[in-house]
């Protein structure tokens, strides 16, 4: 009766200690990463390093052996399709928080083989990203550490992903402020007065910053009182400035606006005009606006006066939320109006109702009245 062929040799060392070893494709031969005390323990290994190739569970160990330095950055190469803001944070997540020294006591990551991560070593690097920047900055990182490793499993580069931590990519955000509808109001009124609607829109329409201030004339219908959200405007840190598709595909939407929102609207196109292709918000030198210039010049002496010191200017997207959700919303149509997006939120964003969001406007207006903040007189 013939014997099947077995897996691999061990053989005894001088030490007294035995060896695994085993071939692979091309006749290249593989030790174990450690010698064993028995010739059993030796031949168990062995077995499993059998029962994995036979599961397809195997991993080359010299396939490992790559720093995550070189893997990572050709990981970002490889996302050809990335908006050039979402390349640039995590351009920056890498090479200040996932690749580099964090803390003396910890390997840089970026230094360290594939093969060698170890959920021992993910714990240290978030450890110390916790202590040194905050834990909001460590999720972060951890959230795209995840990503490169779970792409290195793929490629069969390691066995399994190292980021093994509970709740790791979790942020705890502090609580939001929001504005009521009389600070609100009070707002409006401190800003210099070609920025009134614009706090408005965001307070009461919910637009983020970006989304503002790449708002054309030709994307607002007074007439349906409407905004059709189609483009956002920002600067990256190159200092090239973009304008594309929302954030999300969630982003591209529109939205019903409140009696007391159209009128501060046609005031302000009366006052400040501008053609169906102009912005609909510009500087006071008729310039596109700036995020930093806008926040020094405008935002933050109106918050002052305002007696809201602290708030921010994307709190107001917050404060309409709540708003919007104080009339009744449901949380498919705050989403909705909000534009978020999520991976289940697709059907949901499709199924608002328009007529609730028109609901929503006018609620926001009996708001707005009852906190004094009425339409202009033509």
């Amino acid at each position: 009766m013939s014997r099947r062929r077995q897996f691999g040799n061990v053989r005894r060392l001088s030490s007294g200690r035995w060896q695994a070893r085993y071939e692979v494709e091309g006749g290249r031969s593989i030790a174990a990463p450690t010698s064993f005390a028995t010739k059993a323990d030796a031949a168990r290994w062995l077995a499993g390093v059998e029962t994995d190739q036979a599961k397809g569970a195997w991993v080359d160990p010299l396939a490992g052996r790559v720093a995550l330095d070189a893997y990572a950055w050709a990981w970002l190469r490889g996302h050809a399709r990335l908006a050039k803001r979402t390349r640039e944070i995590y351009e920056a997540q890498l090479r200040l928080h996932i690749l580099p020294v964090i803390d003396p006591g910890v390997p840089a990551l970026g230094t360290v083989d594939l093969t060698d991560l170890t959920p021992e070593l993910v714990r240290q690097w978030y450890a110390a990203l916790v202590e040194h920047h905050s834990p909001s900055v460590a999720a972060k990182a951890y959230v795209r550490l995840r990503q490169v490793l779970t792409v290195a499993v793929n490629d069969d580069r390691i066995a399994k992903n190292p980021c093994r931590i509970e709740r790791g990519g979790v942020e705890h955000h502090p609580e939001q402020r929001f504005a009521t509808m009389a600070e609100l109001a009070a707002l409006a009124d401190a800003v210099p007065d070609p920025y009134r609607a614009l706090v408005l829109a965001a307070g009461l329409g919910g637009l983020r910053q970006g989304e503002l201030f790449a708002l054309r004339w030709d994307d607002v219908d007074l007439g349906g009182a409407t905004i059709a959200v189609r483009c956002k405007r920002l600067r990256l840190a190159s200092g090239e400035v973009i304008e594309d598709d929302p954030k999300s595909r969630a982003g591209r939407r529109t939205i019903a606006l409140p009696t007391v929102l159209v009128a501060e609207l046609a005031r302000h196109r009366a006052r400040y005009g501008g053609g169906a292709d102009c912005y609909v918000f510009t500087s006071e030198e008729d310039t596109p606006l700036e995020r930093s210039n806008f926040r020094q010049r405008v935002w933050l002496p109106a918050a002052r006066v305002a007696g809201l010191e602290g708030m921010r200017f994307h709190d107001l997207r917050h404060s309409a939320g709540t708003l919007a959700a104080r009339t009744g919303a449901t949380t498919k149509e705050l989403m909705a109006r909000l534009g978020h997006a999520s991976p289940r939120a697709a059907m949901i964003y499709q199924h608002a109702a328009d007529d609730r969001d028109r609901r929503i406007a006018e609620g926001l207006d009996a708001m707005a009245e009852e906190a004094g903040l009425r339409p202009p007189s033509p």
